[in-house]
């Protein structure tokens, strides 16, 4: 081992000794904790140096002709490594800061440490990387994906059992999004945002937003596999997808921020999530018209979408062709037996996220424990949401609130038709529906 070698190792190995034992002796402080987090980075590089020193004289050559990190009056051993690597500049912006207060260092401490850190390191990550965090548009498409009614399925579980549970989903989800080069955005409950297109971009990037959101839906079986065998229950998840520009950067301020996407288009893609059913991915027409000749998809549908004159186009992703040949998988959920009943029921309309107080009068004309037909003399808009409750002596039990769908509606002269699918139903009265179909005689709708 050459001299310069073992100086660096020393000097490095010194200075972790001297800090941990003023840590020792004296009151600890955020700096002396932060100086102690650097030096044993620079321990740590130093070994990987004399490493790769050894191991080829002419690599070592050439990282001793590199410019060092910093300058020669620093206290701080100087690094020939390359200056591209970012752990290397990201530990220099740490000496940077403390070498520029050594007579008062308490001015570093709580919210000016973080805030001085935040601003560095930022700029080594902007400089090494190649994106900007400062804001820029960006075309990018956006997945949002939701599991259906979890709130209602984890009310009977421990906490302990609802935080494993979603943890596992998380886990599955997120090896999905980033083997197809996504980003994942942020957790907002049991949803999930993923970015594709920022804040790196890609040439395949809508291919590559579909084809992970089909394997996210294939992915819940194996889920869903999983939580039969602890005994919880099975789950279902909508997507929603689109493309469009957005402003991408970094949000907050010094003390707390995060890379994201705001804009319209993100707003559009919540909105379309919120129009999916169980096992449903369903996309705009910007995304669709970048995979046409790759996908199959059902019929456009046209919802109303808040801030648009007109409805928006949206198609359902069925399968995917060659070179992936993904095929969505079809939830029994939503084509399971039903029984005919004559029931009658009061249901209100839930518009955005609250029940709008009217509440109408409709007949269950037959029912499973994931859906129901029904009618009403009160027109009903396609892909709404309503919030009802069941009262029949039929089910010898008075069922909790039930959330649903309306699939489908058809105007007739004296009543309006509505299919609906349950999103959230509390697990007892499923049981008590499902008994009620064992019991009588089915019927396929």
């Amino acid at each position: 081992m050459k001299s310069e070698s073992r100086l660096l190792l020393i000097l490095a190995i010194t200075l972790l000794i001297v800090l941990v034992m003023a840590i020792n002796f004296m009151r600890p402080s955020v700096l002396s904790v932060a100086a102690l987090i650097v030096c044993i980075l620079v321990t740590v590089f130093v070994f990987r140096w004399i490493i790769k020193e050894t191991a080829s004289s002419k690599r070592t050559s050439s990282l001793h002709s590199k410019p060092a990190l910093l300058n020669s009056s620093s206290k701080w051993p100087e690094r020939p490594g390359d200056p591209d690597k970012l752990i290397d500049r990201l530990v220099s912006a740490v000496e940077d800061i403390i070498n520029k207060n050594p007579e008062n260092p308490e001015s570093l401490h709580g919210a000016t440490l973080h805030r001085e850190l935040h601003r560095h390191l930022g700029n080594v990550i902007e400089e090494s990387v190649g994106f900007q965090l400062g804001g820029q548009n960006k075309e990018v498409t956006i997945l949002f994906s939701d599991l259906r009614g979890f709130s209602i399925l984890s009310e009977g579980y421990a906490a302990r059992e609802v935080v494993e549970m979603l943890n596992r989903y998380f886990s599955h989800m997120c090896e999905i999004i980033y083997r197809h080069g996504g980003t994942v955005d942020k957790f907002i409950g049991d949803s999930i945002m993923a970015l594709f297109g920022a804040p790196v971009s890609r040439p395949n990037d809508i291919e590559q937003a579909v084809c992970c959101a089909a394997e996210m839906q294939i992915r819940m079986d194996a889920y869903n596999k999983e939580n039969e065998s602890l005994g919880l229950p099975k789950l279902y998840m909508g997507i929603g997808m689109n493309t469009g520009e957005v402003a991408a950067g970094k949000i907050g301020s010094d003390l707390h921020s995060e890379y994201t996407v705001i804009g319209n288009e993100v707003n559009l893609t919540s909105r379309i999530e919120a129009y999916t059913l169980r096992g449903q991915i369903l996309f705009s027409e910007k995304t669709y018209s970048g995979v046409k000749d790759l996908v199959t998809v059902g019929d456009a549908i046209y919802v109303p979408v808040k801030g648009k004159r007109e409805p928006v186009a949206l198609y359902e992703l069925l399968a995917i062709g060659e070179p992936y040949n993904l095929k969505v998988p079809e939830r029994e959920a939503r084509r399971s037996l039903r029984v005919k009943t004559e029931i009658p029921f009061k249901y209100q309309l839930i518009k955005g996220k609250v029940a709008h107080p009217t509440q109408y009068d409709g007949h269950i004309r037959n029912i499973s424990a994931d859906g129901m037909f029904a009618d009403t003399v009160d027109e009903v808009e396609p892909y709404c949401n309503m919030i009802f409750k069941i009262d029949a002596k039929v089910l010898n039990i008075e069922t909790e609130e039930i959330y649903g769908k309306v699939v489908k509606a058809i105007k007739g002269e004296d009543a309006c038709e509505m299919h609906v699918e349950f999103t959230a139903i509390n697990p007892e009265d499923r049981a008590a529906i499902k008994d009620l179909v064992k019991k009588t005689e089915p019927q396929n709708t």
